[in-house]
């Protein structure tokens, strides 16, 4: 697995930033730029906060960031709550990839701006994509705080969660 930058301002601050509630589904964010400097999560994330707890992992801030990731997923895995990773960029081969190694919690992998050396596999979707033209001010990939992020996040939970839904019945 790769290991990412741990140089910059970026590097500073938590390398896990837990937020919402301690129990029950669980989004783990995978983040190559390492927001959530200081201890909170950009305010985009926080309505998302009061229905799920979030493990953001800023990867500049982790000496180790792959372990940190892995032990995130088994403390869910003891907690069997399901997870659902959010990444973007450089991140989002290895976020697939890990997440086939916890299949037994792991329910999506929500891609933000994949690289080409993404793996396409069935429980992983693109959620938001950076525009391509004049109207575009944010370059790929789009920052994990980006409206439109949090947007295709939120549509994609709900999807999976009616999907879950129906399929109870």
């Amino acid at each position: 697995m790769r290991e990412f930058d741990t140089d910059g301002p970026r590097a500073e601050g938590p390398p896990v930033l837990w937020a919402g509630p301690e129990f029950g589904p669980t989004l783990l964010v995978i983040d190559p730029s390492g927001a959530a400097k200081h201890d909170d999560l950009p305010a985009t994330w926080h309505d998302l906060a009061a229905s799920h707890q979030i493990a953001w992992c800023r990867l500049p801030a982790s000496r180790s960031s792959m372990e940190d990731i892995e032990d995130v997923l088994e403390t869910m895995a003891e907690r069997r709550t399901t997870v659902d990773v959010v990444a973007c960029g450089h991140a989002c081969a290895p976020a697939v990839a890990i997440a086939g190694q916890f299949a037994d919690v792991v329910r999506s992998v929500l891609l933000v701006d994949p690289t080409p050396d993404t793996p396409e596999v069935v429980y992983a979707k693109v959620v938001a994509r950076s525009h391509d033209g004049a109207s575009d001010r944010v370059e790929a990939p789009l920052p994990l705080g980006h409206p439109e992020v949090v947007a295709g996040v939120r549509t994609a939970l709900e999807e999976a969660d009616r999907a879950a839904a129906d399929a109870a019945k």
